[in-house]
């Protein structure tokens, strides 16, 4: 995984004064096995020297605009910089990328609002505004440190979830009833045994399997991507009567029963959000298992992703998933009509729902 990252959090002495501001957690991300970071300064690509007058976005603007402290338009080094730092990322292949805090290139969410009086505003750099819009996506670093430690402190050791490429990477969750964990090819008959019912993939949105290789292809493009999980019950170990959620009991996990995930949403041009989506085999129907796994993958992206949106959808017939997604705090956005094909060929609207980061945390202390 290649991740483009603003060289003063490296060390790199690039910023408007002369200095670097090295940044332990992303400098740690060097240790991390099979990522490669990428270091760049918008600011500098853009034929800025340094050091250099501080810069600022005129925030209160809709065009971007930005000027230094001694008054000069800066707006055009800002833009070249912003292009050459995207053709960097797109030829890396990076999708995530780490850069500088409240900076006029690359902030991400607030920057200082060009009054130079230190007052900060809604609004991304130039560099991050590009990316952004291009699909990759940029998180600060102190946005980093706290999806790191909140997946360090989940699965010491582990790969963090925001650095997974693809599922395999991802870390296994668990509940009280449920493991859920990356879908392998041992998996196969399994998943064949719940999406060969027709019940299952109409109310999903996807064909039932007819052979076992569908179900094969499904794990080969589908259940391989990044935060998608299988869901496997917790059973008791043989020869022990225990059941899951007793403290000590000894534990196997069965077979899968369905998966979980959060996937890129496809109504939405949103790099902070995701949609979670899901399916079940039939006879686990109505004992909230659905609903168990869905909190703790909506834990994990805002938690360990750092999101700042989860979406979801279900046919306007499907009550079952209604029912989930108000158990998860979801709010009810409005009707997509004529949104998809689905199975049988027609054209079906689509209830659609929403959870933001903040509404997330009010829900999961009650």
């Amino acid at each position: 995984m290649k991740i483009a990252i603003s060289s003063c959090l490296m060390g790199e002495p690039c910023r408007f004064d002369g200095r670097a501001c090295p940044n332990e957690t992303a400098r740690s991300l060097r240790d991390v096995d099979g990522v490669e970071l990428v270091e760049l300064c918008p600011e500098v690509l853009g034929g800025l020297p340094v050091p250099r007058p501080p810069s600022e976005i005129a925030a209160s603007e809709r065009v971007l605009r930005v000027t230094n402290a001694e008054g000069a338009d800066v707006t055009a080094a800002f833009i070249e910089g912003a292009r050459k730092a995207l053709e960097i990322v797109q030829q890396n292949g990076c999708k995530l990328a780490v850069l500088k805090a409240k900076s006029p290139a690359c902030g991400s969410g607030r920057v200082y609002d060009g009054t130079f009086t230190g007052t900060l505003a809604e609004g991304y750099g130039a560099a991050a505004r590009l990316l952004r819009g291009e699909g990759v996506r940029v998180i600060d670093e102190e946005r980093l440190r706290a999806a790191l430690a909140a997946s360090e402190a989940r699965h010491p050791g582990a790969r963090p979830g925001l650095l997974a490429d693809s599922a395999a990477d991802c870390p296994v969750l668990e509940t009280e009833r449920l493991v859920l964990r990356a879908i392998v090819p041992d998996d196969a008959e399994d998943v064949f045994a719940y999406c060969s019912d027709p019940d299952v993939g109409a109310d999903a949105g996807w064909p039932m399997h007819r052979t076992i290789e569908d179900s094969r292809a499904f794990i080969e493009a589908v259940a391989c991507e990044p935060h998608v999980f299988g869901l496997f019950e917790k059973l008791p170990a043989s020869g022990s009567a225990a059941a899951p959620g007793d403290g000590g009991a000894a534990l196997r996990t069965g077979p899968c029963i369905g998966s979980v995930g959060l996937i890129p949403d496809p109504q939405r041009r949103n790099v902070d959000a995701l949609m979670l989506g899901y399916s079940m085999a039939k006879p686990a129907w109505g004992r909230g298992l659905m609903t168990e796994a869905s909190r703790e993958v909506l834990r994990y992206g805002f938690e360990e992703l750092a999101l700042d949106l989860v979406t979801c959808t279900h046919y306007p017939f499907n009550d079952r998933s209604r029912r989930v997604i108000e158990k998860c705090g979801f709010a009810h956005e409005g009707i997509l009509h004529a949104a998809e094909v689905g199975p049988d060929g027609v054209v079906r609207d689509l209830e659609s729902y929403c959870l933001r980061r903040d509404d997330w945390r009010v829900s999961a202390r009650g």
